[in-house]
Protein backbone atom coordinates (compact mmCIF):
# COMPACT_ATOMS: atom_id res chain seq x y z
CA UNK A 1 0.00 0.00 0.00
CA UNK A 2 1.35 3.77 -0.34
CA UNK A 3 2.35 5.49 2.29
CA UNK A 4 -0.07 8.03 1.59
CA UNK A 5 -3.76 8.25 3.04
CA UNK A 6 -5.93 5.64 0.49
CA UNK A 7 -8.89 6.65 -1.06
CA UNK A 8 -11.00 6.34 1.59
CA UNK A 9 -9.04 7.94 4.13
CA UNK A 10 -8.99 10.85 1.95
CA UNK A 11 -12.69 11.21 2.24
CA UNK A 12 -12.62 10.78 6.10
CA UNK A 13 -9.75 13.67 6.13
CA UNK A 14 -12.19 15.94 3.80
CA UNK A 15 -15.02 15.43 5.83
CA UNK A 16 -12.59 16.60 8.68
CA UNK A 17 -11.83 19.78 6.76
CA UNK A 18 -15.21 20.17 5.91
CA UNK A 19 -17.28 20.00 8.91
CA UNK A 20 -14.27 20.88 11.54
CA UNK A 21 -13.95 17.73 12.93
CA UNK A 22 -11.01 16.48 14.76
CA UNK A 23 -9.82 13.18 14.28
CA UNK A 24 -11.58 10.16 15.88
CA UNK A 25 -9.01 8.18 17.28
CA UNK A 26 -8.58 5.02 15.69
CA UNK A 27 -8.04 1.59 17.80
CA UNK A 28 -8.02 -1.97 16.87
CA UNK A 29 -11.58 -2.14 18.14
CA UNK A 30 -14.47 -0.86 16.21
CA UNK A 31 -16.80 1.22 17.03
CA UNK A 32 -20.63 1.43 16.88
CA UNK A 33 -22.48 4.20 15.22
CA UNK A 34 -25.03 6.05 15.93
CA UNK A 35 -27.00 5.26 12.81
CA UNK A 36 -27.13 1.16 13.68
CA UNK A 37 -29.80 -0.51 15.65
CA UNK A 38 -29.53 -0.74 19.68
CA UNK A 39 -29.54 -4.57 19.79
CA UNK A 40 -25.89 -4.40 17.51
CA UNK A 41 -23.81 -7.34 18.39
CA UNK A 42 -24.39 -10.63 18.69
CA UNK A 43 -27.78 -12.34 16.96
CA UNK A 44 -30.44 -10.59 19.39
CA UNK A 45 -33.06 -13.28 18.38
CA UNK A 46 -35.01 -10.65 16.72
CA UNK A 47 -35.97 -12.88 13.80
CA UNK A 48 -35.03 -9.43 11.85
CA UNK A 49 -32.83 -9.77 8.77
CA UNK A 50 -29.50 -8.75 10.55
CA UNK A 51 -27.02 -6.07 8.06
CA UNK A 52 -24.04 -4.41 9.42
CA UNK A 53 -21.58 -1.60 7.11
CA UNK A 54 -18.10 -2.12 7.79
CA UNK A 55 -16.29 1.07 7.19
CA UNK A 56 -12.41 1.09 6.88
CA UNK A 57 -12.14 4.07 7.87
CA UNK A 58 -14.68 6.54 10.51
CA UNK A 59 -17.41 8.36 9.74
CA UNK A 60 -17.69 12.05 9.25
CA UNK A 61 -16.76 12.87 5.75
CA UNK A 62 -19.78 14.26 4.83
CA UNK A 63 -19.64 12.25 1.86
CA UNK A 64 -18.83 8.93 0.78
CA UNK A 65 -18.97 7.10 3.96
CA UNK A 66 -21.41 9.52 5.59
CA UNK A 67 -24.16 8.72 2.13
CA UNK A 68 -23.47 4.77 3.02
CA UNK A 69 -24.91 5.50 6.90
CA UNK A 70 -27.44 7.76 5.87
CA UNK A 71 -28.41 4.58 3.79
CA UNK A 72 -28.30 2.69 7.08
CA UNK A 73 -30.74 4.86 8.91
CA UNK A 74 -33.37 4.96 5.60
CA UNK A 75 -33.02 1.47 5.40
CA UNK A 76 -33.96 1.15 9.40
CA UNK A 77 -36.35 3.89 8.70
CA UNK A 78 -38.19 2.19 6.03
CA UNK A 79 -38.06 -2.03 6.62
CA UNK A 80 -37.57 -1.22 10.68
CA UNK A 81 -40.33 -3.83 11.64
CA UNK A 82 -37.76 -6.84 9.16
CA UNK A 83 -34.76 -5.57 9.33
CA UNK A 84 -32.17 -4.43 12.43
CA UNK A 85 -28.68 -2.01 11.51
CA UNK A 86 -25.56 -1.29 12.48
CA UNK A 87 -22.29 0.35 11.10
CA UNK A 88 -19.21 -0.25 12.42
CA UNK A 89 -15.95 1.61 11.84
CA UNK A 90 -12.74 0.30 11.72
CA UNK A 91 -10.35 3.23 11.73
CA UNK A 92 -7.66 3.81 9.94
CA UNK A 93 -5.04 1.33 11.28
CA UNK A 94 -4.71 -1.12 8.14
CA UNK A 95 -2.88 -3.88 10.52
CA UNK A 96 -6.03 -4.38 12.48
CA UNK A 97 -8.53 -4.37 9.65
CA UNK A 98 -8.58 -8.27 9.08
CA UNK A 99 -9.11 -9.00 12.56
CA UNK A 100 -11.83 -6.53 13.20
CA UNK A 101 -13.62 -7.53 9.89
CA UNK A 102 -13.27 -11.32 10.99
CA UNK A 103 -14.69 -10.71 14.27
CA UNK A 104 -17.96 -8.91 13.10
CA UNK A 105 -18.18 -11.53 10.80
CA UNK A 106 -18.48 -14.11 13.43
CA UNK A 107 -20.84 -12.14 15.21
CA UNK A 108 -23.41 -14.11 12.63
CA UNK A 109 -24.73 -11.08 10.75
CA UNK A 110 -27.14 -12.21 7.90
CA UNK A 111 -25.71 -9.37 5.53
CA UNK A 112 -21.95 -7.59 5.79
CA UNK A 113 -21.57 -4.50 3.76
CA UNK A 114 -17.75 -3.79 3.30
CA UNK A 115 -16.41 -2.20 -0.24
CA UNK A 116 -13.44 -0.60 -1.98
CA UNK A 117 -10.00 -1.59 -3.68
CA UNK A 118 -8.10 -2.28 0.06
CA UNK A 119 -10.77 -4.89 0.87
CA UNK A 120 -10.80 -7.14 -1.37
CA UNK A 121 -8.82 -9.93 0.25
CA UNK A 122 -10.67 -9.65 3.57
CA UNK A 123 -14.02 -9.54 1.75
CA UNK A 124 -12.97 -13.32 0.16
CA UNK A 125 -11.57 -14.74 3.59
CA UNK A 126 -15.06 -13.55 5.02
CA UNK A 127 -16.83 -14.94 2.44
CA UNK A 128 -14.81 -18.31 2.71
CA UNK A 129 -15.19 -19.05 6.67
CA UNK A 130 -18.46 -17.45 6.53
CA UNK A 131 -20.36 -19.15 3.92
CA UNK A 132 -23.82 -18.27 5.23
CA UNK A 133 -22.72 -14.83 5.78
CA UNK A 134 -23.78 -12.57 2.42
CA UNK A 135 -21.50 -10.00 1.57
CA UNK A 136 -22.57 -6.87 -0.62
CA UNK A 137 -19.19 -5.64 -1.70
CA UNK A 138 -18.86 -1.96 -3.12
CA UNK A 139 -16.87 0.14 -5.05
CA UNK A 140 -14.50 -2.39 -6.33
CA UNK A 141 -14.94 -4.86 -9.57
CA UNK A 142 -15.59 -8.44 -7.99
CA UNK A 143 -13.51 -11.38 -10.11
CA UNK A 144 -15.76 -14.17 -10.00
CA UNK A 145 -13.63 -16.14 -12.07
CA UNK A 146 -10.85 -15.53 -9.44
CA UNK A 147 -12.35 -15.67 -6.36
CA UNK A 148 -15.62 -17.50 -7.40
CA UNK A 149 -18.27 -16.68 -4.35
CA UNK A 150 -22.33 -17.12 -3.84
CA UNK A 151 -22.80 -15.47 -1.04
CA UNK A 152 -20.94 -12.15 -2.61
CA UNK A 153 -23.16 -9.46 -4.35
CA UNK A 154 -21.17 -6.51 -6.11
CA UNK A 155 -21.98 -3.72 -6.38
CA UNK A 156 -19.83 -0.94 -8.68
CA UNK A 157 -20.86 2.99 -9.50
CA UNK A 158 -20.86 4.20 -12.91
CA UNK A 159 -18.58 7.08 -12.11
CA UNK A 160 -17.77 7.09 -15.77
CA UNK A 161 -21.54 8.46 -16.40
CA UNK A 162 -21.81 11.12 -13.67
CA UNK A 163 -17.75 12.05 -14.68
CA UNK A 164 -19.53 12.62 -18.35
CA UNK A 165 -22.19 14.95 -17.58
CA UNK A 166 -19.65 17.29 -15.25
CA UNK A 167 -17.21 17.15 -18.07
CA UNK A 168 -19.74 18.48 -20.11
CA UNK A 169 -20.09 21.28 -17.77
CA UNK A 170 -16.63 21.84 -17.23
CA UNK A 171 -16.33 22.33 -21.25
CA UNK A 172 -19.31 24.42 -21.19
CA UNK A 173 -17.34 26.71 -18.33
CA UNK A 174 -14.07 26.90 -19.82
CA UNK A 175 -13.19 29.96 -21.52
CA UNK A 176 -9.69 28.87 -21.97
CA UNK A 177 -10.62 25.53 -24.29
CA UNK A 178 -8.23 24.21 -21.35
CA UNK A 179 -10.23 21.63 -18.66
CA UNK A 180 -8.03 19.33 -16.48
CA UNK A 181 -9.07 16.34 -14.01
CA UNK A 182 -6.71 15.73 -10.88
CA UNK A 183 -6.84 12.49 -9.47
CA UNK A 184 -4.81 10.54 -6.26
CA UNK A 185 -3.38 8.12 -8.62
CA UNK A 186 -3.99 5.75 -11.50
CA UNK A 187 -6.29 2.88 -10.06
CA UNK A 188 -9.17 2.04 -12.39
CA UNK A 189 -12.17 3.70 -10.98
CA UNK A 190 -10.20 6.91 -10.85
CA UNK A 191 -9.38 6.58 -14.02
CA UNK A 192 -13.27 5.35 -15.29
CA UNK A 193 -13.78 9.05 -13.77
CA UNK A 194 -11.11 10.73 -16.31
CA UNK A 195 -12.54 8.55 -18.78
CA UNK A 196 -15.87 9.96 -18.66
CA UNK A 197 -14.48 13.21 -18.13
CA UNK A 198 -12.58 13.44 -21.08
CA UNK A 199 -15.68 12.32 -22.81
CA UNK A 200 -18.26 14.92 -22.05
CA UNK A 201 -15.94 17.40 -22.49
CA UNK A 202 -15.27 16.56 -26.28
CA UNK A 203 -19.26 16.15 -26.96
CA UNK A 204 -19.37 19.48 -26.50
CA UNK A 205 -16.63 20.70 -28.22
CA UNK A 206 -14.28 18.69 -30.16
CA UNK A 207 -11.37 21.26 -29.80
CA UNK A 208 -10.98 21.82 -26.11
CA UNK A 209 -7.83 20.13 -24.11
CA UNK A 210 -8.54 17.57 -21.82
CA UNK A 211 -5.42 17.04 -19.32
CA UNK A 212 -5.42 14.64 -16.52
CA UNK A 213 -2.91 15.13 -13.63
CA UNK A 214 -1.90 12.43 -10.90
CA UNK A 215 -1.12 13.86 -7.60
CA UNK A 216 0.28 10.21 -6.01
CA UNK A 217 -1.77 11.68 -2.70
CA UNK A 218 -5.19 11.14 -1.21
CA UNK A 219 -4.29 13.06 1.91
CA UNK A 220 -2.20 16.69 1.46
CA UNK A 221 -4.01 19.62 0.32
CA UNK A 222 -0.89 21.42 -0.02
CA UNK A 223 0.18 19.06 -2.67
CA UNK A 224 -3.44 19.16 -4.07
CA UNK A 225 -2.91 22.77 -3.81
CA UNK A 226 -0.09 23.30 -5.72
CA UNK A 227 -1.06 21.22 -8.35
CA UNK A 228 -4.32 22.54 -8.83
CA UNK A 229 -2.60 26.06 -8.86
CA UNK A 230 0.16 24.93 -11.72
CA UNK A 231 -2.88 24.01 -13.91
CA UNK A 232 -5.03 26.63 -13.21
CA UNK A 233 -1.70 29.10 -13.87
CA UNK A 234 -1.11 26.90 -17.12
CA UNK A 235 -4.28 27.96 -18.64
CA UNK A 236 -6.80 25.06 -17.31
CA UNK A 237 -9.58 26.95 -15.77
CA UNK A 238 -11.80 23.76 -14.60
CA UNK A 239 -10.26 21.59 -12.49
CA UNK A 240 -12.39 18.25 -11.36
CA UNK A 241 -10.17 17.29 -8.48
CA UNK A 242 -10.73 13.57 -7.73
CA UNK A 243 -8.10 12.74 -4.43
CA UNK A 244 -9.66 13.61 -1.58
CA UNK A 245 -8.36 16.04 1.40
CA UNK A 246 -5.67 16.10 -1.38
CA UNK A 247 -8.06 17.93 -3.59
CA UNK A 248 -9.41 20.64 -0.57
CA UNK A 249 -6.39 22.33 -1.80
CA UNK A 250 -7.51 22.78 -5.23
CA UNK A 251 -10.59 24.62 -3.70
CA UNK A 252 -8.17 27.12 -1.88
CA UNK A 253 -6.34 27.85 -5.12
CA UNK A 254 -8.90 28.68 -7.50
CA UNK A 255 -9.72 31.31 -4.27
CA UNK A 256 -6.49 32.59 -4.79
CA UNK A 257 -6.94 32.69 -8.36
CA UNK A 258 -10.01 34.53 -8.53
CA UNK A 259 -13.14 35.26 -11.05
CA UNK A 260 -13.19 32.74 -14.04
CA UNK A 261 -11.52 29.41 -11.64
CA UNK A 262 -13.73 26.44 -10.87
CA UNK A 263 -13.19 22.70 -9.35
CA UNK A 264 -15.64 20.26 -9.50
CA UNK A 265 -16.36 17.87 -6.49
CA UNK A 266 -16.43 14.60 -5.63
CA UNK A 267 -18.16 12.00 -4.59
CA UNK A 268 -20.75 14.18 -2.66
CA UNK A 269 -22.14 17.98 -3.27
CA UNK A 270 -18.91 19.95 -1.92
CA UNK A 271 -20.68 23.05 -3.15
CA UNK A 272 -23.47 22.45 -0.81
CA UNK A 273 -20.70 21.39 2.13
CA UNK A 274 -18.96 24.54 1.46
CA UNK A 275 -22.15 26.39 1.69
CA UNK A 276 -23.05 25.03 4.90
CA UNK A 277 -19.64 25.52 6.48
CA UNK A 278 -20.09 29.59 5.27
CA UNK A 279 -17.67 29.11 3.16
CA UNK A 280 -19.41 31.00 0.40
CA UNK A 281 -15.99 32.02 -1.53
CA UNK A 282 -15.29 28.28 -2.40
CA UNK A 283 -19.03 27.61 -2.85
CA UNK A 284 -19.08 30.31 -5.37
CA UNK A 285 -15.75 28.43 -7.16
CA UNK A 286 -17.34 24.96 -7.16
CA UNK A 287 -19.22 24.51 -10.46
CA UNK A 288 -20.81 21.17 -9.73
CA UNK A 289 -19.95 18.21 -8.18
CA UNK A 290 -20.02 14.33 -9.39
CA UNK A 291 -22.32 12.45 -6.38
CA UNK A 292 -21.89 9.07 -5.48
CA UNK A 293 -25.57 8.30 -4.01
CA UNK A 294 -23.67 5.25 -1.55
CA UNK A 295 -26.82 5.03 0.16
CA UNK A 296 -29.18 5.13 -2.07
CA UNK A 297 -27.84 1.39 -3.55
CA UNK A 298 -28.28 0.51 0.13
CA UNK A 299 -31.47 0.89 0.46
CA UNK A 300 -32.38 -0.37 -2.90
CA UNK A 301 -30.54 -3.59 -2.56
CA UNK A 302 -32.01 -4.08 0.90
CA UNK A 303 -35.49 -4.07 -0.78
CA UNK A 304 -34.33 -6.38 -3.45
CA UNK A 305 -32.89 -8.54 -0.37
CA UNK A 306 -36.12 -9.01 1.52
CA UNK A 307 -37.59 -9.77 -1.74
CA UNK A 308 -34.93 -12.23 -2.51
CA UNK A 309 -33.99 -10.90 -5.55
CA UNK A 310 -30.34 -9.86 -5.24
CA UNK A 311 -28.17 -12.30 -7.77
CA UNK A 312 -25.60 -13.19 -5.73
CA UNK A 313 -22.53 -14.34 -7.50
CA UNK A 314 -23.15 -11.13 -9.77
CA UNK A 315 -22.20 -7.92 -10.09
CA UNK A 316 -24.35 -4.95 -10.40
CA UNK A 317 -23.48 -1.56 -11.58
CA UNK A 318 -25.64 1.69 -10.35
CA UNK A 319 -25.89 4.44 -12.70
CA UNK A 320 -28.14 7.29 -13.30
CA UNK A 321 -30.86 5.25 -13.98
CA UNK A 322 -30.75 4.13 -10.31
CA UNK A 323 -29.27 7.20 -8.71
CA UNK A 324 -26.32 5.70 -8.19
CA UNK A 325 -24.59 8.61 -9.91
CA UNK A 326 -25.47 12.10 -10.10
CA UNK A 327 -24.97 15.59 -11.06
CA UNK A 328 -24.69 18.53 -8.62
CA UNK A 329 -26.56 21.97 -9.35
CA UNK A 330 -26.10 24.59 -7.31
CA UNK A 331 -26.14 28.42 -7.53
CA UNK A 332 -23.39 28.65 -8.52
CA UNK A 333 -23.31 25.70 -11.26
CA UNK A 334 -26.98 28.21 -12.20
CA UNK A 335 -24.57 31.01 -12.15
CA UNK A 336 -21.90 29.97 -14.61
CA UNK A 337 -23.89 27.65 -17.00
CA UNK A 338 -27.12 28.94 -19.22
CA UNK A 339 -30.55 27.44 -18.85
CA UNK A 340 -30.08 25.82 -22.42
CA UNK A 341 -26.51 24.46 -21.20
CA UNK A 342 -28.46 22.86 -18.19
CA UNK A 343 -31.14 21.73 -20.46
CA UNK A 344 -28.61 20.23 -22.52
CA UNK A 345 -26.81 18.24 -19.65
CA UNK A 346 -30.09 16.89 -18.70
CA UNK A 347 -30.78 15.31 -22.05
CA UNK A 348 -27.65 14.29 -22.26
CA UNK A 349 -28.61 12.31 -18.79
CA UNK A 350 -31.60 10.84 -20.13
CA UNK A 351 -29.48 9.80 -23.34
CA UNK A 352 -27.13 7.94 -21.45
CA UNK A 353 -30.21 6.22 -19.60
CA UNK A 354 -31.98 5.39 -22.75
CA UNK A 355 -28.67 4.09 -24.24
CA UNK A 356 -28.23 6.66 -26.69
CA UNK A 357 -24.94 7.95 -25.65
CA UNK A 358 -22.51 4.77 -24.64
CA UNK A 359 -19.64 6.47 -22.13
CA UNK A 360 -16.32 4.89 -22.18
CA UNK A 361 -15.66 3.34 -19.05
CA UNK A 362 -12.66 1.29 -17.75
CA UNK A 363 -14.25 -1.42 -17.02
Amino acid sequence: MSTNMNRRQFLYASGAALAGLGLVACGGSPSSSEGGSSDAGADSGSGKKRIVYVINGTLGDKSFFDSGNDGMKEIESKYGDKVETDTREMGYDTSVWESTALDIASEGWDVMILGTFDMVDYADEIATQFPDTKLWFFDEAWDFDAKPHDNIYGILFAQNQGSYLVGMAAAYASKTKKVAFMGGMENKVLQDFFAGYKQGALAVDPSIEVQDDWTQSFSDSTIGHDHAKALFQSGYDVVFSCCSACGLGAFDAAVEMGDGYYVIGVDGDQGAYWEAQNEPEKAAHTLTSMMKNVGNTFVYAAGEELDGKIPYGTVETYGLDKDGVGFAVTDATKAVLTEEQLAAIDQAKQDIVDGKITVDTMF
